[in-house]
């Protein structure tokens, strides 16, 4: 277990053994994408998160999630990050009877987080996308919904002009991704398009971090194998199995 030098003896003893089974426990999955280093560091940020909550705190909070996303993964759109907190905090069964994901995030939903973030599958990478668009869970998105999203976009132009844009926006977009205009986009029909055109992954507003960015937090976080296939590890042309 790597000994943290910001933390005195006593915490990092203490960060063992609340951590080490989980840790030993994940190792044995199959279908982990972190190295050992990498997953204990992810956990570690984890948990200088719960120390600011007290020392009886087990959780973060979604509002420290949500901050984390904002502020340190540069997402500018609340309202989808918003999406994502709740989708993450939920996203895990958790063995822990006090967790709320109405109020907190638990280590195995944070480390979710790190897996869609830092996979290169992109089957995952799309279902999550398209969790966070689809609000309602309804697995399509019609018109309205689109033009929800698309009512963001132009807004350093004239009005008029800019509604007039995203009237185009939102018809370009049905006209791709509606491909048997049934005047719904389905789930299977958005993994078709950005399969065969995985730049169009977030169609409907700003999801993942930015390429720099996600170096900035693999570094941080020391998830080195990010880099292993530089220079453009967001740019996924196949689903890839872990």
């Amino acid at each position: 277990m790597g000994f943290d030098t910001t933390l005195d003896t006593v915490e990092n003893a203490r960060f063992t053994y609340i951590y080490s089974p989980l840790i030993s426990r994940m190792l044995k999955d199959h279908k982990l994408i972190f190295k050992d280093y990498e997953l204990t560091s992810i956990i570690m940020v984890f948990h200088k998160f719960v120390l600011a909550n007290g020392p009886r705190a087990k959780f973060m909070t979604k509002l420290q999630l949500a901050n984390m996303l904002g502020f340190i993964f540069e997402l500018d759109d609340m309202e989808i990050v918003s999406v994502i907190v709740d989708r993450i905090c939920h996203s895990e069964s958790s063995p822990y009877p006090d967790y709320t994901p109405e109020k907190y995030c638990n280590v195995e939903s944070f480390l979710h987080l790190f897996k869609v973030y830092f996979s290169r599958d992109l089957q995952l990478k799309m279902e999550f996308a398209f969790s966070v668009y689809d609000r309602g869970d309804k697995g399509q998105l019609n018109s309205e919904e689109v033009g929800h999203f698309v009512s963001k976009y132009f807004d350093n132009v004239d009005e008029e002009e800019a509604q007039e844009l995203r009237l185009d926006m939102k018809v370009l977009i049905m006209q791709k991704f509606d491909l048997d205009k049934d005047t719904f986009i389905q789930a299977e029909e958005y993994y078709d398009v950005v399969t065969r055109q995985p730049r169009l992954l977030e169609f409907l507003g700003q999801i993942y971090p930015s390429n720099p960015k996600m170096e900035v937090i693999a570094v941080c976080s020391n998830i080195l194998s990010w880099f292993d296939d530089s220079p453009n590890p967001r740019i996924i042309s196949k689903t890839e199995s872990n």
